[in-house]
């Protein structure tokens, strides 16, 4: 087990699992500068929800402009949201605890942080949406849907049995391939929702927290995708694909399954098929991005055309918040580009 004080642990030998280190972050010294350059990357993209949007059209547009049904997959999709991030916030620094790369520690830090964000986002939308006690029975919706209970306790059952099992090699690729569906799986079809709702000009300033949501998840993404490459580097023996497209297969199964549940053929410009295309692209995507051939069938992104909604890095395009005649683009440009900069 990583020893917290460690005063004669080598600075040399920092793989991202079991090294005897100090746990002092040295940048004089980096084995993986690929989370110092993600670590500025996340701290350029600073935000806060309420900096972002105004709901108060978003208000209106809940309870006159959108159907019974598109309700009902706003509320399910939230609630989903809400899970998940708050799970991360939580799951997150039982990660860094057992990671042996400071630098990796140092990152999943900040992804923490972005975590947090996130669910505080989700409740900034509601808050202003809804009475307490409508927000409080969206919170926790799913309780009530048989799907999003099985799902979440499935994601759950992923993080806890490992969580006492970081010593175990396999059991942290377990972990980390449960993290990066998380990150660059489960979210996505919750999130070309809410691009539809914006693209037809419905709660499109809930659409904007989810843009920039969906900006920091991009960035966890690639850091759990760089966490898995290089463990297949430094532990290669431990590397299984077998298991890595049943992880697929299953996190698959269950996108499809509760996205058609809540959303199926009752969206106007979404459909079950729209949803079973977008999943098995995507999924076939982030197994290419592993070096893993696909196994799901060849599909085109069917949401393309939401891509302007959903971007909020397109300067050429000068968008701004409509209520604050602003920029949304919100980074801070101020960040570290080299040690003679620190």
């Amino acid at each position: 087990m990583k020893q917290l004080f460690n005063p004669n642990g080598s600075d040399t030998y920092k793989n991202i699992l079991e090294s005897d280190i100090t746990n002092i972050l040295d940048l004089s010294s980096v084995k993986h500068e690929v989370f110092i350059s993600l670590w500025e990357k996340a701290y350029s993209n600073n935000w806060i929800p309420q900096k972002v949007s105004n709901m108060s059209k978003d208000k209106y547009d809940y309870y006159n402009k959108l159907t019974k049904d598109e309700r009902y997959a706003f509320d399910q999709i939230i609630s989903f949201l809400i899970y998940l991030d708050s799970i991360q916030t939580n799951n997150l620094p039982s990660i860094a605890d057992k990671v042996t790369s400071p630098e990796l520690v140092f990152f999943i830090a900040r992804q923490t942080a972005d975590e947090a964000v996130h669910s505080f986002s989700y409740g900034y939308i509601l808050k202003n949406l809804m009475t307490k006690e409508e927000y409080r029975k969206i919170i926790y919706a799913w309780r009530e849907n048989p799907i999003a209970l099985e799902r979440n306790k499935y994601i759950a059952e992923l993080y806890e049995v490992n969580r006492t099992k970081y010593n175990d090699k396999k059991a942290f690729l377990v972990l980390a391939v449960a993290n990066f569906l998380l990150e660059g799986l489960y979210f996505y079809n919750g999130f070309n929702y809410f691009h539809n709702l914006s693209y037809r000009g419905l709660m499109v300033n809930s659409n904007i927290q989810i843009n920039y949501i969906k900006r920091d998840e991009n960035v966890h993404c690639a850091a759990f995708l760089h966490i898995l490459n290089i463990y297949k580097q430094e532990f290669p023996e431990y590397w299984d694909e077998d298991l890595i497209r049943n992880m697929f297969t299953t996190a698959v199964e269950q996108e499809i399954k509760f996205s058609v549940n809540i959303i199926g053929d009752k969206v106007e410009g979404m459909s079950t098929q729209d949803i079973k295309n977008y999943t098995y692209w995507l999924a076939n995507k982030r197994l290419k991005e592993l070096k893993i051939e696909p196994i799901f069938p060849e599909s085109v992104n069917p949401y393309k055309h939401l891509d302007m909604i959903a971007s909020i890095d397109d300067e050429t395009t000068n968008k701004v918040n409509q209520f604050e005649a602003r920029s949304i683009n919100y980074k801070d440009p101020s960040i570290f580009k080299g040690w003679e900069n620190i």
